[in-house]
């Protein structure tokens, strides 16, 4: 002490500094993240967290602001339990025209993103996207082909599930085909008539064979009716004395057995 009773300035900055590496060294023990700079998040609650809805895409997207707003790229941190909707299965988080967006997707889906962002390694990447695998988030910065193939799927998906603008597929049911019975009659060397019972109308040179003995094909030339479909007379250069098979044919209905055309010598 001097000769006031006062310890000496420099015994007094010794004692303070001796104070401030105790409190240095207590506050560490009780609040290590304070004085710890991590860049990986790691089992980071997101219970209490409101995430707000639009971002600044520009903002986003920019190196120097995105690492402020997000993780560093490739981090992995685990979401709290408050947050169920992404606590299970797969999701894809990215923005689309400034607002935040979330994509749910299969196993399968989320697959084909992933390898499409490993494998693209060689674009460049400016744009920021999270894959979300039951929790955990996993942050990417990819190119804006593959950006491009996300907002696609997103798209996509949106526009499957509007059911207003998409028919729903139904199942047909197998109908009964219709049985018609064919009958031959008149025979001449320039044609015949057929009679359908019941009539059917609409029936051309294309529902009707005819072939001879040898089975070789003979040309139909015309087919009309005047009675909507009752008969028809069927037009062909036929020989005389020749034995000829007709058969018929229509979508939804059956002609029964092929029937003779027998031309009178």
């Amino acid at each position: 002490m001097n000769q006031w009773g006062r310890q000496s300035v420099g015994k007094d900055l010794r004692t303070l500094a001796l104070v401030i590496v105790i409190i240095g060294i207590i506050g560490y023990r009780i609040l290590p993240n304070y004085f710890k700079v991590d860049p990986t998040v790691t089992g980071t609650s997101l219970d209490n967290v409101i995430q707000p809805s639009t971002y600044d895409l520009n903002a986003l997207n920019s190196s120097s602001s995105s690492a402020q707003l997000f993780p560093s790229v490739n981090n992995t941190m685990n979401i709290g339990s408050g947050n169920n909707a992404i606590m299970t299965a797969y999701w894809i988080l990215f923005v689309s025209n400034g607002t935040f967006q979330q994509l749910s997707v299969n196993a399968q889906e989320y697959a084909l993103v992933q390898g499409l962002i490993e494998s693209d390694s060689k674009g460049t990447a400016t744009i920021t996207v999270f894959l979300i695998d039951n929790g955990q988030i996993h942050q990417y910065i990819v190119s804006n082909e593959t950006y491009s193939v996300i907002s696609n799927m997103a798209t996509i998906n949106a526009r499957a599930s509007n059911s207003s603008t998409y028919f729903t597929p139904t199942t047909m049911l197998p109908t009964t085909a219709i049985s018609e019975t064919l009958t031959v009659s008149n025979p001449s060397i320039t044609g015949f008539t057929v009679a359908l019972n019941p009539a059917l109308n609409g029936l051309s040179i294309s529902n009707f064979t005819l072939v001879n003995s040898s089975g070789n094909p003979v040309a139909i030339t015309g087919t009309t009716t005047s009675d909507n479909g009752a008969i028809y007379a069927i037009s062909a250069a036929l020989s005389a004395g020749q034995t000829y098979t007709l058969t018929a044919a229509d979508t939804g209905y059956t002609f029964g057995t092929a029937q003779k055309v027998v031309v009178p010598q």
